[in-house]
């Protein structure tokens, strides 16, 4: 099997999760990690590759995707065998996967990614409003009755909107509130990162964080 070429920022979000998505299909993905900072993405090379200038994109011989919720569906599509639960064929299971991935993009990522990631982009740690708190505790509320009485977001069985949501929930190391109101969602986040291949794959993203808070002095 000829591996699919992976551009990608090691802690974005969605590039997380296609990688999460791809390790747990046992798909090996040839890596090649861009710079944010140094505008990788920006450059006439990769410009050619995807005119939207965003990653995560994949070139699977001569086809070329981008968008990381198309990316986990082509993959599961492509690798997954028959049926998978990943993303199943059962049209009521698969919609269900479906609105979770729209909700999560719609929703979680707006209250979590841009109030608490953003300004990591301009080397900044966040520091939120009442308004903006209130928006990431009802975020979190709202994870944390989704995995009420289930293991996965959908029932027992993991699926890439599990995968799609948890690089969103994962920002709360950077969230100064207290995460023991959401019991329900921390045990779902715990079996999470009890999966073989996610520290590996969000390891980046808790390196970015822990290097801001505590800055490398500089003579």
């Amino acid at each position: 099997m000829a591996n699919i070429q992976l551009y990608f920022f090691p802690a974005s979000p969605f590039c997380r999760s296609v990688r999460m998505t791809a390790k747990a299909l046992g798909v090996p993905l040839e890596l090649k990690q861009r710079s944010y900072h140094n505008k990788d993405h920006l450059s006439p090379e990769f410009t050619k590759i995807n005119p939207d200038q965003i990653v995560p994109t994949i070139i699977d011989g001569d086809f070329t995707l981008w968008e990381s919720r198309a990316i986990m569906r082509y993959l599961v599509g492509k690798f997954g065998g028959e049926d998978n639960s990943l993303y199943p064929r059962d049209l009521q299971k698969r919609a269900e996967v479906d609105r979770l991935l729209d909700f999560d993009l719609g929703v979680i990522y707006r209250a979590l990614f841009e109030n608490l990631v953003i300004p990591l982009r301009y080397k900044k740690l966040p520091k939120t409003t009442k308004e903006q708190d209130e928006t990431i505790m009802k975020a979190f509320g709202r994870i944390d009755t989704l995995v009420k009485d289930k293991k996965f977001l959908t029932g027992n069985n993991l699926t890439i909107a599990d995968f799609a949501m948890v690089v969103e929930f994962a920002d709360e190391v950077l969230y100064s509130g207290d995460m023991s109101k959401y019991p329900n969602a921390m045990a779902w986040y715990k079996r999470m990162q009890e999966l073989p291949y996610y520290q590996e794959v969000n390891q980046p993203f808790y390196d970015l964080v822990e290097n801001m808070k505590n800055p490398a002095e500089t003579s």
